[in-house]
């Protein structure tokens, strides 16, 4: 295999494969968080329905707002935003 495929198949520096943007998910009144159905289904199985919709609604009225630290991740995977120790999910179990 040349440097170059292996290059573009596991991302720059060799590691994780990238996470192809068209393998996603849609749903309703979300336009902006990108999630794989494996890693929509393994949310669901950790979270639960009821936080991960609120999560998943906290997360993408954020990428909406246009700030300069958001419009980073718009058009990414958003899969490393749902930690369970991260700023989404603690805020979506305080919403009601």
């Amino acid at each position: 295999m040349d440097r170059k495929h292996a290059s573009q198949c596991n991302g720059l520096k060799g590691g994780r494969p990238k996470q192809d943007s068209k393998i996603r998910i849609e749903l309703p009144d979300v336009d902006l968080v990108i999630l794989t159905p494996t890693q929509y289904g393994s949310l669901l199985e950790k979270y639960g329905y009821d936080l991960l919709k609120k999560a998943i609604y906290l997360l993408d009225k954020w990428l909406k707002s246009g700030s300069k630290i958001s419009n980073k991740y718009v058009g990414k995977n958003n899969y490393g935003h749902f930690r369970s120790d991260g700023w989404v999910i603690n805020t979506a179990r305080i919403i009601k």
